[in-house]
């Protein structure tokens, strides 16, 4: 194998942190990359937008590793005094309960779960939903309306039930 067939080929740059990047990640199920960064900041980057959505400052501690947790939706930030845990987007999922039958969404898809039956039937896939915060069901026309919202109000600490 030659020496060129080795390079690493760049494909996209995110710009934003204003000293040196000490650790970036995937986000395991959302689109977006965390950084951090010697300039004391934690950055969440929307992939599909190519921006910065959200960004967690502290104001004497520069930031040297980033973590995921394998089955929970929790990432750690190590900083010089220390360490902060944080989520990115909520862990409930929206809902509504007409009659015996309860709508949400799981796992990018509207789902409807029968009480009655215990039957549990996926409707339809809502992956270019990014957030997906409210659900609601309107009997009359048979419809559902999803709501969701930007990336930027995600960033939650552990124990923060906001989102």
């Amino acid at each position: 194998m030659a020496a060129a067939d080795n390079r690493a080929w760049e494909v996209d740059t995110f710009r934003g942190h204003f000293n040196n990047v000490s650790c970036a990640i995937f986000h395991p199920r959302l689109e977006v990359i965390i950084s951090n960064s010697e300039d004391k900041s934690v950055r969440v980057w929307d992939m599909t937008k190519r921006t910065g959505a959200q960004t967690f400052r502290r104001e004497h501690d520069r930031y040297w590793m980033l973590a995921a947790h394998p089955e929970q939706n929790l990432f750690a930030a190590g900083h010089d005094s220390g360490l902060i845990v944080f989520k990115l987007e909520r862990e409930r999922p929206p809902l509504a309960v007409q009659g015996d039958i309860l709508f949400y969404i799981k796992d990018k898809y509207l789902r409807s779960h029968d009480f009655a039956s215990g039957r549990d039937v996926t409707l339809l896939n809502v992956r270019r939903t990014t957030g997906a915060r409210t659900l609601a069901y309107n009997p009359a026309e048979h419809a559902v309306l999803v709501c969701s919202v930007c990336l930027a109000p995600y960033l939650s600490f552990a124990g923060d039930d906001r989102c």
